[in-house]
């Protein structure tokens, strides 16, 4: 039998997610991302793709709602929080979620990484977890979508994350400002 090749694989390209997360006070979109506590690439899953692909054939207008909330976690019991291991495209959930929450930002990016009003393929997500909100050792997150994505493990993961552990405290806010380039 032989193996379908996707556009992915045949011109080496993958959609991209990237994440810089800022902890401190009166965090502004400037502050987050010249000096981030930590930024990296991360994992757009595979359920991502498989949407993506069902919208762009769907003769009507989609019905599933958008990407609304970034869920964060502690992950897994036994995880060596400086070194947790790697996220899988295959995963629908994370491991161990504290909480999620919706954006409090979401924009187009142009080319040079400034907001636009003008639609392009990047997007910005930004989400600001207050003092009360979001605290522990946190060493995943991810995107959540469609139906019921309010909702504790619930909804649809279309992007992850796993990095070394960021203790947020009740003396801090953590701003998460998520991009998206399709």
């Amino acid at each position: 039998m032989e193996k379908i090749v996707t556009g992915s694989e045949k011109f080496k390209f993958r959609y991209k997610g990237e994440l810089w997360i800022k902890l401190g006070i009166g965090l502004t979109r400037e502050k987050i991302l010249s000096a981030p506590d930590y930024h990296d690439d991360n994992l757009i899953v595979d359920i991502c793709s498989d949407l993506i692909a069902s919208w762009a054939i769907e003769t009507a207008s989609p019905t599933i709602p958008g990407i609304l909330t970034l869920a964060v976690g502690t992950g897994g019991v036994g995880w060596d929080l400086q070194n947790p291991p790697a996220e899988s495209a295959s995963q629908t959930q994370l491991v161990a979620e504290l909480t999620r929450k919706e954006f409090s930002d979401k924009t187009y990016v142009d080319d040079v990484g400034d907001p636009t009003l003008t639609r392009t393929n990047v997007i910005d997500l930004t989400t600001t977890f207050l003092e009360s909100e979001a605290n522990g050792p946190l060493v995943e997150m991810g995107l959540f979508g469609g139906e019921d994505a309010t909702i504790a493990s619930d909804g649809t993961m279309v992007n992850v994350k796993n990095f070394p552990v960021l203790n947020k405290t009740t003396a801090m806010t953590m701003a998460i400002l998520w991009r998206l380039t399709f």
